[in-house]
């Protein structure tokens, strides 16, 4: 690693949570590798190695501490650098592209060759793309056999396996250990309730602290969508539809423990890695609010808002029909009214479903809508489809070019600028604020954070016109 170590030492010594996911340390004594946070007695500092992924530690023969679980620290897209190749292959094998796709794929979708996207990850992570999705998807099981009740084989299939024998293989060949011997060393048994797929799966997801759960909260109350989303004083759930899945989650904050606890439905357990990355996107637990504080910081002159997040959508098709409802980061809710139009409604259940793309296309026609709306949000939908990003996310770089002029899509440009920060949680949108929000010109010296200081910005200013609806469209008519 090139950062300095010196660093590293004190946060490890420290259990700094806000360095949990930065970095690993392996114990040459012991050969396992753990997370800063473990709990476990500190080891000399002549025993440690430090590494920037757990992947890279694993592939020097260490394996993973069974009592902090490094499958459970959050994500550090810190490390990556500048790389936005790389980042882009990252986020679409975090998605399980590789799962039913193949490295050529891989490097179509990217727009690079097999061999460089090959190269790209042996000088980066020291292992090919497969491995490192391997790794990914056993760390995953990992944390199933930890966290939950599914049977084995339901674990084998929800990490991305096509066999229970070729899983057990795998698993035993990157951590020594059988799936079986991980599940008879739980560390918590009473946090893992007896389960189904079709009922409530409990699964923690964590964070790297702090996390103004406040500001996210007071953002989603303004635009919530009854019977698609729902709010408590600690917790945030809706429903979604992935693929032919139907499902609905509650995300309950735990701030003394860094995590929210996730109660899942899900008819089956095959795309619950997708669905959990997909949630982890839509609550921005990814994030390094320390970096991105300071630059906000740097850039006022004046101490910054430090935890915020971007409040997600489960896809960009469904963030791109709010704004088109009148949805948007100045506080103006959609227009429930219309909008009730375009969700699927569950008779039995009473919850509601925001359609996918996808499914829009197939039910447009039923809608009660004016035809230039229909229209409209037909070609927005297929515009998602084109851009496969109705179920991944915008297939978008965060460089200086501006996909406006390369991309034809039916949005005006805030409601594109909207679509990208809510459902693809791009960090470094510029141009989210208009005239009217009065916000500082110094926003253009927060990248690549900007997104983040128009949030920060907006939360102190939400007392102006929360629930004023802006550019909202009404039952009888079309969207403008």
């Amino acid at each position: 690693m090139n950062t300095n170590i010196t660093h590293f030492q004190q946060a490890r010594l420290s259990r700094d949570a806000r360095f949990d996911g930065l970095f690993y340390t392996a114990v040459l004594t012991t050969g396992i590798y753990c997370r800063s946070i473990c709990p476990a007695p500190p080891p000399k500092e002549e025993n440690v190695r430090y590494f920037s992924t757990a992947h890279e530690a694993a592939s020097q023969g260490f394996r993973p501490c069974l009592r902090c679980r490094p499958d459970s620290a959050p994500g550090s897209p810190a490390w990556l650098g500048k790389e936005t190749t790389l980042k882009r292959a990252l986020g679409l094998i975090q998605d399980g592209f590789l799962q039913e796709n193949s490295i050529p794929d891989l490097a179509e979708r990217l727009g690079v060759t097999d061999r460089y996207v090959r190269k790209l990850f042996s000088e980066s992570l020291g292992c090919s793309p497969k491995q490192y999705a391997l790794y990914q998807q056993i760390l995953f099981a990992k944390k199933l056999l930890h966290e939950t009740t599914l049977p084995i084989a339901d674990i084998a299939f929800a990490a991305g396996f096509n066999s229970v024998r070729r899983f057990n293989d795998c698993f035993h060949l990157q951590l020594a250990l059988s799936p079986t011997q991980v599940r008879g060393k739980k560390t918590s048994p009473s946090e893992s309730p007896s389960e189904s797929p079709s009922e409530s799966l409990s699964v923690t997801l964590s964070y790297r602290p702090p996390y103004d759960w406040k500001q996210f909260h007071s953002f989603v109350a303004a635009r919530l969508i009854p019977n698609v989303e729902w709010l408590s004083e600690s917790g945030y759930g809706r429903t979604f539809i992935n693929g032919n899945q139907r499902g609905q989650f509650t995300a309950t904050w735990e701030p003394d423990k860094n995590r929210f606890r996730v109660a899942l439905q899900l008819s089956e357990p095959k795309h619950l890695y997708s669905v959990l990355n997909r949630i982890r996107k839509l609550l921005d637990l990814d994030a390094n609010p320390d970096a991105i504080a300071q630059t906000m910081a740097d850039a006022t002159n004046q101490s910054a808002s430090n935890g915020t997040r971007i409040p997600g959508t489960w896809d960009t098709f469904e963030a791109g029909v709010r704004a088109m409802f009148g949805e948007s980061v100045h506080g103006a809710a959609a227009h429930i009214s219309s909008i009730e139009h375009v969700l699927i409604h569950d008779a039995n259940t009473h919850v509601a479903y925001f359609p996918s793309a996808n499914t829009w296309l197939s039910h447009v026609e039923l809608l009660p809508l004016p035809d230039a709306n229909k229209q409209l949000l037909s070609a927005w939908a297929a515009f998602c489809l084109s851009q496969q990003t109705a179920h991944t996310s915008v297939d978008t770089d965060t460089d200086d070019r501006n996909v406006r002029d390369i991309r034809t899509h039916p949005l005006s440009t805030m409601q594109y600028n909207y679509a990208c920060l809510r459902g693809a949680g791009l960090p470094d949108i510029a141009d989210l604020l208009d005239d009217a929000n009065n916000i500082p010109s110094s926003s253009n010296h927060a990248a690549p954070w900007r997104s983040y200081f128009s949030l920060s910005q907006i939360h102190e200013q939400q007392s102006t016109a929360l629930n004023q609806p802006q550019g909202a469209i009404g039952k009888n008519k079309d969207i403008s």
